[in-house]
């Protein structure tokens, strides 16, 4: 569920369209962090590529670890590694149990 739009609210109130609704228009309603939160958006990568690109495959890897704290997989992992090759841009998710596990796995890989 979600919550209206407060100009939403305030509009319909003011057009007289919502009767038997009681509304107080005096004050704003208190900012709500979760709204916040989903109005977040991400910033996009840029199309310039800044430096050198590998000229063979796996010549520069890029690897990022990510930790998902709500969900846990049914294997009890809570972090994926993620590797990706510069030259081919193929990339590998790898499932870990805790960050400690990062660099066995990656050696391994």
């Amino acid at each position: 569920l979600s919550r209206a739009n407060y100009h939403a609210v305030y509009d319909l109130a003011r057009s007289g369209n919502a009767i038997g609704m009681p509304i107080n228009l005096s004050t704003k309603p208190p900012v709500c962090d979760d709204c916040i939160l989903g109005k977040q958006t991400w910033t996009s990568i840029p199309k310039v590529r800044v430096g050198d690109k590998a000229t063979q495959k796996l010549g520069i890897v890029h690897v990022d670890l990510m930790e998902h704290l709500d969900t846990v997989s049914a294997a009890g992992n809570k972090y994926v590694m993620d590797v990706i090759d510069d030259f081919l841009s193929y990339a590998w998710a790898i499932p870990l149990a805790s960050k400690g596990d990062a660099l066995t796995a990656l050696q391994a890989w």
